[in-house]
């Protein structure tokens, strides 16, 4: 009765490898750990979490941040996140027209890969 959920959840991951096109992949042990652990919001998981998306990440999001002003953004926050086994920086900005939008970056290139607007 479990083996049906798991393994269309694993089917579910397989079709959304790659969603992102992140130049920057997360060992499928640690996605697994970090996104299906027993404790994900528990505060000393999430610390744990982010310090070790961050020693992934080739560019700090310091750097990111600075790379966007540059663009004519104006960010308000940036966070690194697994999405499908890929290190993204989620970034929340507004452009110089004011719409509020949700940006993905590569956290090894800075490159914009997903932009979308939210409310």
């Amino acid at each position: 009765m479990k083996a049906i959920p798991l393994l269309s959840l694993v089917f579910v991951s397989f079709a959304l490898q790659g969603a992102m096109g992140s130049s920057v992949e997360i060992p499928v042990r640690e996605h697994i750990k970090y996104t299906f652990g027993n404790h994900n919001d528990h505060p000393v998981q999430k610390q744990e979490e982010a310090r070790y998306l961050q020693s992934l990440a080739p560019m700090k999001s310091e750097e990111i941040r600075s790379r966007l002003v540059r663009q004519g953004y104006t960010v308000s926050h940036i966070q690194l996140r697994d999405i499908t086994s890929e290190l993204v920086y989620e970034v929340y900005a507004t452009d110089a027209a004011k719409n509020q939008i949700k940006m993905y970056t590569d956290p090894k290139t800075g490159s914009i890969l997903k932009t979308e607007k939210y409310q």
